[in-house]
């Protein structure tokens, strides 16, 4: 009896903590999009040219370091687990449609390598 309790409780915590992180990332990536794999090798050169796209769209909502302390409420925290844990794709995905307050950055960055280097960069926080 003890055992399924806890299993009980243990389940309502990991399901309340999804639903909090579920909130906070704000939307649902389909599965393809989640699947796609960056095609911009992670080097130096991409990592520079991320963080330059990201500091010239980014960062005044998201603040310089990417925790989320920028003009935004709530705004993602990139260097949260849950964040890392995302895949390329998704956040590739979330860069390019938007969600609630964030734009849509389609045709704001209308290169797809410029924003997987943004992805390149993200990484880095």
């Amino acid at each position: 009896m003890k055992s399924l309790k806890m299993f009980v409780a243990i389940a309502i915590v990991v399901a309340v903590s999804f639903s909090l992180v579920s909130f906070e990332m704000g939307w649902v990536v389909p599965a393809a999009d989640a699947a796609i794999r960056n095609p911009v090798t992670t080097s130096a050169a991409s990592v520079a040219a991320g963080k330059t796209e990201y500091t010239a769209k980014c960062k005044m909502c998201h603040g310089a370091t990417g925790v989320g302390v920028g003009t935004m409420a709530k705004p993602s925290n990139f260097t949260l687990p849950a964040f890392k844990a995302q895949t390329d794709g998704a956040i590739f995905y979330k860069i390019n449609s938007g969600f609630d307050k964030m734009p849509s950055y389609k045709t704001k960055i209308a290169d797809a390598n410029t924003k997987w280097n943004i992805v390149n960069y993200l990484r880095t926080l």
